[in-house]
């Protein structure tokens, strides 16, 4: 934590301490003066680390919650209370739920006995979900505070994102309230938060993972995290957790983010942003892990950051600003939402690349040649393989065949598929090679290779990510299998081979991100 500032001490001050033979007070006064200033070094650092400790045990509680009140619960399933008691239900939700609404009082909802207010809640509240309209918030709030809950919810919107001065006022008090409680607040004008391992959801249009996985993420948008989660779902490679952050009111994207490193069962933090609060905390968190860190940043552009202000009240900063912040920070940026899935799901993988060298095994001709290019392009190297492979990929292909990097297989693969298997072992066994790209045919066998890929992938301990060529959602039942199969393993896989290029490069570039970290740490 703070070896930097010890090896600075020693180079300036233990080294040098009798310089000439003569000055000993002044070389011991020096001393002294550095001992100091380690000293309290040492103490500022201890206290952020506690000032840590505390907000992981702070909000625990919002994201593993013992009991979880839902205020304006409906028994009506067309409204928000009726449904946020419905996630929990079918998201497996262990903990004891107490819907609240006076109109409801003594009746049940899908089970659980009403309450006409959280007074009259029998048990200790870890977690209010407040379904009702911002008017009302204010004063709910006040009574969850007055109650002793710990985490608070609120979805409305009607804040300063909409109601200028007077929806400041009122973000202000949301934040004063959360300060002398000490709740945590999240939002508002938010959708949430999910966290798979506890079966907590509280999205209602997202199709959610029914496994968590290794991605968390940070939205400023709600809509956006629903797509995200839904991609996840589909895609196969699942997300742990997600927060919709709203307006910030009160807890703010830095709070989550700094859980999130401190997270175990976090592995790759992605996060949209369409503006930061602190940025100086920011940078300092965001310095201090080797947890992959991928961000889309909207307001890039004036119109743009107009958007972002009247969606949640942010203010976007300069772009040349941000550009140079995930350079200096080892933060990998994604140019739209698609790709900041890619590129999660890429670093979620546990292997790294250990230098730019790319293989390219493939059936079909042309997507290789796409391949290549995009390879090159993003500075990685499509080199020549080994004379030795080079001779064990002849003797395995047709004469029509290649045997050079690209290694391209052809259409014989449709009459032998299991070639793919004897061509990925030599080629991954190649001392050339630090990761590969496979192609594997348009539609057939696509069960059959991911199989393959997953055995060997685990033997070779090399990066492999599978390009198909067929678009998702084309009815393909054994692709959607494929794919299910290749996440549950880790194995990242894109549609078209340039979305398979963009990935091994955030592979390599996050091994070197980690490489620099831990050299900063021991210096």
């Amino acid at each position: 934590m703070g070896s930097r500032r010890v090896s600075k001490l020693s180079n300036n001050s233990c080294f040098k301490l009798y310089p000439s033979q003569g000055e000993p007070a002044k070389a011991l006064s020096i001393l002294l003066r550095g001992l100091a200033k380690l000293k309290v070094t040492l103490n500022r650092e201890l206290i952020q680390l506690k000032l840590g400790e505390d907000l992981v045990s702070k909000l625990k509680p919002l994201f593993y919650p013992n009991s979880i009140a839902v205020i304006g619960a409906s028994d009506n399933p067309t409204k928000l209370g009726y449904r946020y008691v419905k996630n929990l239900v079918e998201g497996g939700y262990k903990g004891r739920v107490y819907p609240v609404n006076p109109k409801l009082a003594g009746r049940e909802v899908l089970g659980f006995k009403s309450y006409p207010s959280i007074f009259d809640v029998p048990e200790e509240v870890d977690l209010a979900l407040i379904a009702v309209g911002a008017r009302l918030t204010l004063n709910v709030l006040k009574d969850c505070a007055s109650r002793g809950v710990k985490a608070a919810i609120v979805f409305a919107s009607g804040f300063a994102e909409s109601m200028g001065e007077e929806g400041r006022k009122m973000e202000l008090e949301m934040r004063r309230i959360s300060e002398e409680s000490g709740m945590v607040i999240v939002g508002p004008n938010c959708l949430g938060i999910v966290n798979l391992a506890v079966g907590l959801n509280t999205l209602v249009e997202a199709v959610i993972p029914k496994e968590p996985g290794r991605i968390s993420f940070i939205s400023h948008s709600g809509s956006l995290m629903e797509t995200f989660l839904t991609t996840s779902s589909e895609r196969g490679f699942y997300i742990s957790k997600a927060v919709s952050s709203g307006n910030e009111a009160a807890t703010t994207l830095n709070d989550y983010l700094e859980y999130f490193i401190e997270d175990p069962e976090t592995g790759v933090i992605a996060m949209y942003i369409e503006a930061i609060k602190d940025g100086r905390r920011f940078m300092e968190l965001c310095r201090s892990t080797t947890k992959p860190l991928v961000a889309l940043k909207a307001g890039r552009t004036e119109a743009g950051k107009t958007a972002a202000k009247s969606h949640t009240a942010s203010l976007a900063g300069s772009v040349e600003v941000w550009n140079g912040v995930c350079k200096q920070l080892g933060i990998i940026q994604a140019r739209s939402l698609e790709e900041l899935y890619d590129l999660s799901m890429a670093l979620a993988c546990p292997l790294r690349p250990s230098g730019n060298r790319v293989a390219i095994i493939t059936a079909p001709g042309g997507p290789a040649v796409l391949a290549t290019d995009a390879c090159e392009e993003l500075g990685l190297r499509v080199p020549r393989l080994t004379d030795d492979s080079i001779s064990k990929l002849r003797s395995m292909l047709p004469p029509f065949a290649s045997p050079i990097n690209p290694v391209d297989i052809s259409a014989s693969a449709l009459e032998d598929i299991d070639v793919y298997e004897r061509v990925l072992r030599v080629v991954a066994s190649d001392p050339n090679v630090d990761s590969i790209i496979v192609i594997p045919p348009l539609i057939e066998y696509l069960m059959r290779v991911s199989k393959i890929v997953v055995n060997i992938v685990e033997e070779c301990q090399k990066p492999i990510v599978v390009a198909w060529t067929i678009p998702f959602g084309v009815g393909v039942s054994e692709l959607l299998e494929a794919v299910k199969l290749l996440g549950r393993k880790l194995v990242p896989n894109y549609f078209m081979p340039e979305r398979a290029a963009r990935a091994l490069a955030a592979l390599l570039l996050q091994s070197r991100i980690e490489e620099r970290k831990k050299r900063a740490r021991g210096s």
